[in-house]
C-alpha cells in the first residue's frame, strides 16, 4: 500500500509551493503563459481526463521516465489557504508515491473531507497542476477552459508519445471550444494559446 496523503503540516506546504512557484507562474491563468520554466515541449490533455482513475498510467509512467520517486498534486483554486485550510486544516494538496495504484489515484480524487464531501478535488477544483521534485516536466490544468498543459523536454524521453495527448490547435476545437457560446473560442484566447502552448518551441 503506497502512502499518499493529503498535506497538513505547514512546512510540508511551504515546502511544497517552493516547488510550485518555481515552476509556475502561480498568479497567472490560461489563455496566459502560466510555466517559468522553459519547456521544450506542450502538449495538451482533457481535464476530465486527468480527473480519472485512468490517468494514472500516463502520470505513473512520466514518474519512471524522469527517476522521481513522487509527484505532487495541488490544487491553486479554491486558494489552499484561505479557503481549504482554514475550512479544513489540511490543504487540498497531496502527495502521490511511486507504486500508487489507479484506484488510490482515483480515491484521492473523491476523497472530499467528512464535513463537505463536495469539497474533494474531483468535485471543486478549478485550476489543478502536478509535477515532480525534479522539476523535469509539470502539468496546468483548467477546469474552466477543458484542458490540462502538460510540459517536459523531449531531450529526456526521446519520442515517446501518449493517445490521450492534443495538439493546441486540436484541443481548441475539440475541447477549448465546448466552454464557449456557439463554440467559438474568442481569436485572442486563440492565439495566446497557440503562441504559448504550441507543440515544440
Amino acid at each position: 500500500m503506497s502512502q499518499n496523503k493529503f498535506i497538513k503540516d505547514k512546512k510540508q506546504f511551504k515546502e511544497t509551493l517552493h516547488w510550485v512557484t518555481k515552476m509556475f507562474n502561480y498568479e497567472q491563468r490560461l489563455p496566459n503563459q502560466v510555466y517559468k520554466v522553459p519547456f521544450e515541449k506542450t502538449v495538451v490533455l482533457d481535464f476530465d481526463h486527468a480527473m480519472s482513475r485512468h490517468f494514472w498510467s500516463e502520470l505513473e509512467e512520466l514518474i519512471g521516465m524522469f527517476g522521481d520517486s513522487f509527484a505532487i498534486m495541488a490544487v491553486l483554486d479554491p486558494d489552499p489557504v484561505d479557503y481549504y485550510f482554514n475550512e479544513f486544516s489540511h490543504y487540498n494538496w497531496c502527495v502521490l508515491q511511486k507504486g500508487t495504484t489507479a484506484d488510490e489515484y482515483w480515491s484521492m480524487l473523491e476523497q472530499g473531507p467528512e464535513e463537505s464531501p463536495a469539497d474533494a478535488i474531483l468535485i471543486n477544483s478549478e485550476v489543478v497542476v502536478w509535477l515532480s521534485p525534479s522539476m523535469k516536466w509539470a502539468i496546468w490544468g483548467e477546469r474552466g477552459y477543458g484542458i490540462c498543459v502538460l510540459g517536459f523536454n523531449n531531450s529526456e524521453i526521446g519520442d515517446y508519445e501518449c493517445k490521450s495527448w492534443f495538439t493546441m490547435d486540436h484541443a481548441i476545437t475539440d475541447l477549448v471550444s465546448l466552454n464557449f457560446r456557439n463554440y467559438t473560442v474568442p481569436e485572442e484566447i486563440a492565439s495566446k494559446l497557440l503562441k504559448y502552448y504550441s507543440a515544440s518551441k
